[in-house]
């Protein structure tokens, strides 16, 4: 049976009492209709392009975020299949985070994580051969678990996972113990650090820590690569003490809702009824909240649409106090009412 070993130290609590309150910051935050989407949006296209990015996927954020919106980019398939790939996993988890994570559903994220970049025999179905993990000068630093012992081990990672001491420990414990163990085993062929990651982030949404999902822990990985794989390593190296990388995860989600918290501040608007948006009208709140102004004839060019449809797509957010709009006929120009 799977029980891992870890302390609760009193750097931990600290992390984990700054996580929570950043938490509730967030959740009682006026954090308008109108933003919602946009910062989900945000969190799913960083989540792509960081995680993917981990594993040495060489696109940037822009160009994830040109996937995102359905945008060829002339690059090689292989690497906007990963970003893809991921997107639609994220967006899975967002829709089915409050089933059990068991095996079951596991094989299906892989499958989704998988697609069109392994032969169909190694898709959803753990490894035959032996697999390693190598550093940046491909020398092996860790061995996993076994082909053969690995359907066990998998097994009684989900069994503790599921079980009721698990119940009551933190969710940041729980995510950061899951993230560990099974990167450790290295079940599958190819994909292990992805899955490894979004099971870590549906622990998370299962355990309602980002209700909004709106933050993207790893980001906080990928800032430092080096020492993601280091703090990965050094619980291994300490006969598999979690302690320091537990304590690691939690710096990380409280660096990431301090991010988290700081937007939301930067970004509340004002408005006077609810409104619920169009992606159309979300792409123009984007654009407004990243310029002080913008000219009718500049929204007519970043939209692609007709001066009609600008002040069609307008007057509802206009009329909500979401928005100003300034001067007449060509001069007109529009601004985001921030406070």
């Amino acid at each position: 049976m799977y029980k891992p070993v870890f302390r609760i130290t009193p750097y931990l609590v600290n992390l984990i009492d700054e996580a929570s309150s950043l938490k509730t910051w967030i959740e009682l935050a006026p954090l308008q209709v109108a933003w919602l989407p946009l910062m989900q949006k945000d969190a799913r296209t960083k989540l792509a392009h960081f995680s993917t990015s981990i594993e040495g996927n060489p696109l940037n954020l822009h160009q994830v975020k040109a996937i995102a919106r359905g945008e060829q980019i002339g690059v090689g398939s292989q690497e906007q299949n990963e970003v893809l790939n991921y997107l639609k996993a994220v967006h899975w988890l967002e829709h089915n985070h409050q089933k059990e994570i068991n095996e079951d559903l596991i094989l299906a994220l892989h499958k989704i994580i998988a697609y069109n970049l392994l032969p169909v025999e190694k898709i959803a179905h753990y490894k035959l051969k032996q697999n390693f993990v190598v550093n940046e000068n491909k020398i092996r630093v860790y061995t996993p678990t076994s082909p053969r012992e690995t359907p066990l081990a998998m097994k009684e990672l989900m069994t503790w996972l599921n079980s009721i001491e698990v119940l009551k420990l933190h969710s940041i414990i729980v995510c950061a113990i899951t993230h560990h163990r099974f990167v450790s085993i290295h079940p599958f062929v190819d994909g292990n650090g992805r899955l490894a990651r979004l099971l870590g982030t549906m622990v998370l949404y299962q355990r309602e820590f980002d209700l909004h999902h709106i933050f993207s822990l790893d980001e906080f990985f990928a800032d430092d690569r080096q020492r993601y794989y280091q703090k990965l390593q050094q619980a291994r190296e300490l006969d598999n003490d979690l302690t320091l990388w537990i304590e690691y995860v939690a710096e990380g989600i409280v660096t990431t809702l301090r991010k988290v918290r700081k937007r939301i501040e930067d970004l509340q608007v004002t408005s006077n009824y609810p409104v619920h948006l169009s992606s159309r009208q979300e792409d123009a709140l984007r654009l407004l909240r990243d310029s002080q102004y913008l000219h009718v004839s500049e929204l007519i060019h970043e939209l692609k649409v007709s001066r009609a449809r600008v002040n069609q797509l307008l007057t509802p957010l206009i009329k909500s106090g979401l928005i100003t709009k300034e001067g007449e006929s060509r001069a007109t120009r529009y601004k985001l009412n921030l406070h």
